[in-house]
């Protein structure tokens, strides 16, 4: 198992952004007072996912948006937390 913490801006960024995705979803549904306890593997592949959608949200001139600069914070939040 990996625990982590996000803050409450990453946790509403999540809920808002990626209300229809499965894998958020489930990551979010192990919220206990903002602290996320969550096995190896959905870590693993959350992580894929925020990486992948990070780079997705870059803009036309190479240069990050919000939405990328949001999802690097929690990649970041959760990479030094559970590494």
């Amino acid at each position: 198992m990996r625990k982590f913490e996000l803050s409450q801006e990453q946790i509403d960024f999540l809920k808002k952004e990626y209300a229809d995705n499965p894998l958020v979803q489930k990551v979010l549904t192990s919220e206990n007072n903002r602290r996320f306890e969550i096995d190896v593997d959905t870590k693993i592949a959350f992580m894929d996912y925020i990486e992948d959608e990070s780079v997705y949200w870059i803009g036309n001139d190479y240069e990050a948006t919000p939405k990328t600069r949001m999802l690097e914070s929690i990649r970041d939040d959760i990479y030094y937390q559970t590494n």
